[in-house]
């Protein structure tokens, strides 16, 4: 098996055909095609079923991904000199566009700053019940959501928490009238609001069920609330990092009362994780304990 073989296999997987896969990895298709048919013959097992000008993975192309994304990040981190101690390389994270803001982005910035040279992607984790698909995918070796964790979560994962943060009102700047301090459920209720489609049940969504909102927007893009908020629109919930884009905008911010916290954390397999992920982690459990909070 070789490395190339299962970059074009995994060229294949991620854009349906081996042509846009070859113009991905920047050879012929023919170079790609002859990779993939060399690959099947070492495992005797068909990866790709051909239908068309397209290829989708067989259950055995499926099986194979999450190993071969390992193998590929293991020896990309190998060749760095500093890999190997955990000290360097790159990492995949995957993170929930909620949670992105606070305590990991303090945790990405407090490891990138401990030692030079080291790289971090952060995919989009676009549902809190993918976690475990995408560790088992090999996408990321660790992924950063809400807690507590929805299932399905195997006892083979471990969940780190690293903090937490307290949801906020955000006013429009034009509002004639907004409450000096905390903002109670039932006085939110009164105004015109803002807001995403409901999650999984947090404590906060489940106060807001109790106590229906009166929704001017409901958006699917979670980050157009502060825009149509300073609209004018209406009042709309936010996390620590748009309660603080919102107040430079001239929005009035408010805590709520009873106040609402967020937990976030880290979920991945200890028995999979490369040095650079292991540094990560270990740098985790130091923040954690010096208090995260977002």
């Amino acid at each position: 098996m070789e490395l190339h073989q299962l970059r074009a296999f995994l060229s294949v997987r991620d854009t349906g055909s081996a042509t846009a896969a070859a113009a991905r990895l920047g050879v012929r298709q023919s170079t790609v095609s002859a990779a993939i048919r060399a690959l099947e013959q070492e495992l005797s097992a068909q990866l790709f079923h051909r239908v068309g000008r397209g290829m989708s993975p067989t259950p055995a192309g499926h099986a194979l991904v999450g190993p071969a994304r390992r193998i590929l990040r293991d020896c990309a981190q190998a060749g760095e000199t500093l890999a190997a101690a955990g000290q360097g390389g790159r990492l995949e994270l995957a993170a929930l566009s909620t949670v992105v803001s606070g305590p990991f982005s303090a945790l990405v910035s407090a490891w990138l700053g401990a030692a030079p040279g080291r790289v971090v992607r952060v995919h989009d984790l676009d549902r809190e019940d993918a976690v475990a698909e995408v560790l088992a995918g090999g996408t990321a070796e660790i992924v950063c959501t809400r807690l507590p964790v929805p299932p399905p979560v195997n006892g083979v994962l471990t969940v780190l928490p690293i903090g937490s943060w307290g949801w906020r009102v955000a006013f429009p700047p034009q509002s004639g009238t907004v409450p000096d301090g905390a903002v109670t459920m039932r006085e939110l209720s009164a105004v015109p609001t803002v807001l995403v489609a409901a999650g999984r049940g947090s404590a906060l969504e489940r106060a807001t069920a109790r106590t229906p909102l009166s929704a001017a927007v409901v958006a699917d893009q979670r980050e157009a609330r502060t825009s149509l908020m300073l609209a004018g629109v209406g009042a709309t919930i936010v996390g620590p990092r748009l309660a603080v884009d919102a107040a430079a905008a001239g929005a009035h911010v408010r805590p709520l009362d009873p106040p609402f916290t967020q937990s976030v954390g880290l979920v991945f397999d200890p028995a999979r994780l490369s040095p650079a992920a292991q540094g990560f982690v270990a740098a985790a459990g130091e923040l954690d304990e010096g208090g995260a909070g977002g």
